[in-house]
């Protein structure tokens, strides 16, 4: 994913998704793996993946870059 600072997730229903203008003004589309007998998964269950996913991501990221700048390099005056 990343570390995208000006996200716009987009949730499409069950039986529309989203738009194709929405699709094509996209820089990517996520899909989320199901197993077994499930179809499809409700609005609620996947925002709240998908925003985990992009909050692990960020935290992960925020880190990362937090760690690079110890050290003393970024002494303020």
């Amino acid at each position: 994913m990343g570390c995208y600072t000006n996200n716009k997730e987009r949730f499409g229903n069950e039986s529309r998704g989203i738009t194709n203008e929405a699709v094509e003004r996209s820089d990517f589309c996520v899909s989320i793996p199901m197993f077994g007998m499930i179809e499809s998964l409700n609005l609620g269950t996947t925002s709240g993946i998908v925003l985990y996913e992009i909050t692990k991501q960020r935290r992960a990221y925020q880190e990362k870059y937090k760690r690079a700048n110890r050290g003393g390099h970024n002494k303020t005056l």
